[in-house]
């Protein structure tokens, strides 16, 4: 058996954290072309499991280490962090194991450059699906403040931006290995490729423009689940409503969940809300929890101007083990049901369905990482969106920013103008190219101007389906070759 080699350990450990301090939270996106060139050099020969997993423990520790900021609730909290960030990793040593470059320059560069970026961005779609899915820490997400090379995301969706990453990455080392400098043509070809699809006209809004308020506020998440603060809370944020108002918007955001009271089963409560929307004509949208059938759904609501209640929106895909908990009869068979009562005794319920409340499509907090949400609202006639978060669980982490680099890409995937209104969070309103037009962590109202919109892009009418189809073609042509090869040489 081969031992592992230091050298390969440092590199993929150093590849891991390079490619951490690319992500949100950190502000060095462009890293990411250059962040992974280590890893393939670790990869070279044996052991690229191991490997593989040693870069995505480095990566996952640091880029999702906001996680932690949850031990001042629970310190089941670190062993289960230590699970996730292994748990992860397995995609990495799977990535390890079907890539495997070699120093030998009859290996063609070609198939490398093909196959990696196809089974790193397959893996990376995997590794978001499921119960225990995450849309945190995908690669495409380092480029959030980069409008001009985000665009494809509209036709082929988010992780082709991964895949067209991880194909310059790969050209540079084997610009380095193969002591060629025509691969760095290549990768900077790849680079243009992401910036060609920022020439593509964006059809021009044919909806009503929106004047639009989103209340951003710093409530500590400790305030908020204690019931006893309902009435400061609630003039509070009728204060924030107020300011709000000055400027005559059409419609007011507030957070998700923002009041310690399911609002709609609440007279009081609501009917604050309700004069808040006749006092000033406008439309107001919100996030509260909602009981009814004996079942807890984390809903969004929306108010008329004269304050009837026009639709609700239950979340689809709550949070596994914040919002419920994957397999609960199974721990409880197992013997470990106290211990999961101990942190979450109740599962909230999911929605049945992405529909848009009066043409809004209203995404809430976790569902706004993922592609899938946003894409199903644009689908079923969203001509917004409008993100609800309450990121204060993770008060001054990353996790605040890498929140909305994701809407940012919901924009741009959908063609909508996003407005996301959050507790402890960022408030702000993105445009259908991903240009944040405002944004802030402070407690204040944020202002902007949105177009409603019903066009339809290649990604909303088809999703995952075309990319997939090119990657898993390319992942097996590769995976096919290189199996071929390896025989050729064993049987020669």
């Amino acid at each position: 058996m081969s031992r592992l080699s230091g050298r390969k350990a440092g590199l993929a450990v150093l590849s891991g954290i390079l490619a951490a301090l690319a992500m949100p939270g950190f502000g060095f996106g462009p890293l990411v072309f250059f962040a992974l060139v280590p890893l393939f050099f670790a990869l070279e020969g044996r052991r690229r499991f191991t490997y593989g997993i040693l870069f995505g423990t480095a990566f996952f520790a640091v880029d999702m280490r906001w996680v932690l900021t949850l031990y001042r609730f629970t310190p089941l909290v670190v062993p289960g962090f230590i699970l996730l960030v292994l748990y992860l990793s397995l995609f990495f040593g799977l990535f390890g194991v079907f890539i495997a470059p070699s120093r030998e320059s009859r290996t063609p560069g070609a198939l490398l450059l093909l196959g990696a970026p196809a089974v790193f961005a397959l893996l990376e779609v995997a590794r978001a699906q499921g119960p225990l899915g995450s849309g945190f820490s995908a690669l495409y997400q380092s480029l959030y403040r980069i409008p001009q090379l985000i665009q494809v995301a509209s036709t082929l969706g988010p992780w082709a931006i991964t895949a067209l990453v991880v194909a310059t990455n790969v050209a540079i080392y084997l610009a380095i290995r193969r002591k060629r400098p025509a691969y760095l043509v290549v990768g900077a070809g790849v680079v243009g490729v992401l910036a060609a699809f920022s020439l593509l006209p964006v059809p021009a809004a044919t909806g009503n423009a929106i004047d639009v308020a989103a209340v951003s506020s710093n409530v500590k998440q400790e305030t908020k689940l204690d019931a006893r603060n309902l009435p400061a809370l609630t003039e509070r944020y009728l204060d924030l409503g107020r300011i709000a108002l000055e400027e005559g918007p059409q419609l007011v955001v507030f957070p998700e969940s923002f009041l310690p009271a399911y609002i709609l089963r609440s007279e009081t409560s609501l009917g604050h809300l309700q004069a808040l929307a006749s006092d000033g004509q406008i439309q107001v949208l919100f996030g509260t929890g909602d009981y009814r059938d004996r079942k807890i759904f984390n809903t969004v609501a929306l108010l008329s101007p004269d304050g009837t209640l026009v639709g609700t929106y239950a979340m689809v895909r709550p949070v596994p083990f914040g919002e419920y908990v994957p397999g609960r009869r199974l721990w409880e068979r197992i013997g470990l049901g106290r211990l999961v009562d101990s942190f979450l005794p109740v599962d909230l319920t999911p929605g049945d369905r992405f529909a848009p409340i009066g043409g809004i499509g209203t995404p809430i907090c976790f569902e706004s990482t993922f592609p899938g949400p946003a894409r199903q609202f644009a689908r079923n006639g969203a001509e917004v969106l409008v993100v609800v978060t309450n990121d204060a669980w993770f008060a001054g982490s990353s996790e605040l920013e890498a929140h909305f680099a994701a809407a940012v890409f919901r924009a741009v995937e959908t063609r909508r103008y996003l407005v996301q209104a959050a507790n402890g969070g960022v408030t702000g309103i993105v445009d259908p190219r991903g240009t944040v037009l405002a944004e802030t962590g402070r407690e204040e109202v944020v202002r902007g101007t949105v177009f409603l919109r019903d066009d339809r892009t290649l990604y909303s009418r088809f999703g995952n389906l075309p990319l997939l189809s090119l990657l898993g073609i390319a992942a097996v042509v590769f995976v096919s070759k290189r199996l071929r090869g390896h025989g050729t040489r064993n049987g020669g």
